[in-house]
């Protein structure tokens, strides 16, 4: 069946994510339910019990006038194959009675499709940073971690330590904020990323750090206390994700590598065994220039993993005849916002 969570459930929500197949996920906890609660969208906490087990869903909800409910699973289910998101498809189908639609985009691997049900339809991705990724593998000795490493990521890591380069960690405060916000913005405008507005960053970052599952790196000089790059890491479970980061123009070259592997090992120290890099192209763009992504992929291929294609964002559409209304509706809304601060409505 698929039902609404209990209070005991909620209170639990964020260890209760680690049992889903997929295991924890930073798009699901409780920390991005109240991120997006401040951006109109009303959470709900869904369990699917289902023949493999029980699968904890956060859902976000919207009434459009005229239109009706829709539905957004945020990088969920948690499901990791094609049989259970069809599971998870009837269950919806059974149980939900008021949405137009379901939108979702589960971690399942590209090459695991097979027959989809007739009722989902391929859209416009979502949270771009999570269908193309990079994950690194912390889960084995730190020397055979090391070795997986291309020489590049290396010998950039060695030069860093050479040039006595600093990489602390910092809980969010005014200071901080002030300064992954200035990193953040002037790498976004020199690789030409759009980018939401400062407050959206501002209360993500505040929110993971509050709950214990997100916090800031950042690389010092030898001598000073001015960032040269920083990152705001978060997790849940055994996943974690580089959600944002930045850097300085800076005639220092081995910061960046340095960083990540300071990163990887505080990672190892808490049990974490999956290290997210996130957005690239998709493995078969690569090499391609044009790509919105294209500036950021030479260096997360440096650490070794390979480019990892998910499905992407699906809709399963439960009432056809407004669902092409909607289909109108969000084209208009999503265009609009782009040329927002806001960027996007998701």
């Amino acid at each position: 069946m698929l039902r609404q969570a209990t209070a005991r459930e909620i209170k639990r929500w964020d260890e209760l994510l680690t049992e889903n197949p997929a295991g924890g996920e930073v798009f699901q906890t409780k920390a991005f339910a109240a991120v997006k609660k401040r951006q109109g969208w009303q959470p709900e906490f869904w369990v699917y019990e289902t023949s493999f087990g029980q699968v904890y869903t956060l859902a976000l909800t919207r009434k459009i006038t005229g239109i009706g409910r829709i539905v957004y699973l945020p990088r969920g289910p948690g499901v990791v194959n094609v049989k259970q998101w069809r599971e998870i498809c009837r269950l919806n189908r059974k149980f939900e009675k008021t949405a137009i639609l379901i939108k979702m985009n589960p971690p399942i691997i590209h090459n695991d499709i097979k027959t989809l049900p007739n009722d989902l339809t391929k859209v416009s991705n979502i949270q771009r940073s999570t269908i193309n990724t990079v994950v690194i593998n912390l889960d084995q000795p730190e020397e055979d971690l090391w070795r997986s490493f291309r020489q590049r990521a290396r010998r950039s890591i060695r030069g860093g330590k050479k040039e006595r380069l600093r990489v602390i960690d910092v809980e969010p405060s005014p200071a901080s904020i002030a300064q992954m916000w200035q990193l953040y913005k002037n790498t976004a405008k020199r690789a030409k990323l759009s980018i939401r507005r400062q407050d959206y960053y501002q209360r993500f970052w505040q929110e993971f750090a509050e709950r214990s599952i997100g916090r800031f790196f950042f690389v010092l000089p030898p001598n000073g206390q001015e960032p040269m790059a920083g990152a705001f890491i978060s997790w849940s479970g055994k996943n974690a994700l580089y959600k944002d980061g930045g850097s300085r123009r800076d005639g220092k070259t081995h910061f960046s590598h340095l960083l990540h592997w300071q990163i990887m090992c505080t990672l190892r120290e808490r049990g974490i065994t999956n290290y997210d890099l996130g957005g690239t192209p998709p493995s078969d763009r690569l090499n391609d220039p044009t790509h919105a992504l294209a500036s950021l992929v030479t260096f997360k291929l440096s650490f070794g993993a390979p480019v990892v294609d998910f499905i992407g964002t699906y809709d399963q559409v439960l009432k056809p005849t407004k669902y092409g209304r909607w289909q109108q509706t969000e084209r208009l809304w999503r265009g609009v916002v782009r040329h927002t601060p806001s960027r996007d409505i998701y």
